[in-house]
């Protein structure tokens, strides 16, 4: 056999022992964790409204709507008190407010006045200081993480005004008595949003 011939055979031997024989052709690897960990939700919370009592005029004292009447020149407050809890570095939001309302026709519906002051308060005490008003008509106030646990008040006022002359008679007598023209205070709604805040790249 010519010598080329040998080497020849030789070579894929040798090539099939290599890639052949078990275990005859090693390689490494490594493997690497990367440490997980958890993640939590920021918080966008209105707190359940704290209210007083209603109250007839300055001094009148407490006031149910269900079961107590009112006659012109009656003036009854009420105020409430919702904490904001918002938590989430770059949270942003807005509060917004809608203006109370009456949801009947009658004439008592059309007669009374509902009106409502909001206000956003750093200290929780209603005493001018630390104060934001938001209009309902001027639309939503932002805030941030900074005004958490901060108060949402609301000072609602109804009015039934006293005129000059003798109207809304159908309020007075057995259509009162009965029920026919009584007025009916819609909910009104607070909402909180989140507002959408570009963080850059």
């Amino acid at each position: 056999m010519r010598a080329s011939l040998k080497a020849a055979l030789a070579g894929v031997a040798g090539a099939g022992l290599l890639l052949g024989g078990a275990g005859s052709l090693a390689f490494w690897d490594d493997t690497e964790d990367l440490t997980g960990g958890t993640i939590t939700p920021g918080v966008l919370d209105l707190g359940a409204p704290s209210c007083d009592p209603w109250q007839l005029d300055t001094a009148g004292g407490d006031f149910d709507l269900d079961t107590d009447t009112i006659v012109p020149g009656d003036t009854l407050v009420q105020v409430c008190e919702l904490t904001l809890d918002v938590t989430g570095g770059h949270l942003k939001a807005e509060i917004e407010a809608d203006a109370p309302s009456f949801g009947g026709t009658n004439d008592l519906d059309s007669a009374l006045q509902a009106a409502a002051v909001y206000e956003l308060d750093t200290d929780a005490v209603d005493d001018d200081t630390g104060e934001t008003v938001i209009d309902p008509e001027a639309g939503p106030v932002e805030f941030t993480v900074a005004n958490d646990g901060q108060t949402l008040r609301v000072e609602m006022t109804l009015t039934f005004p006293f005129g000059s002359s003798v109207s809304n008679v159908t309020n007075n007598g057995p259509d009162a008595a009965n029920g026919a023209e009584d007025a009916t205070l819609e909910d009104t709604t607070i909402t909180v949003t989140q507002s959408n805040v570009s963080h850059g790249s």
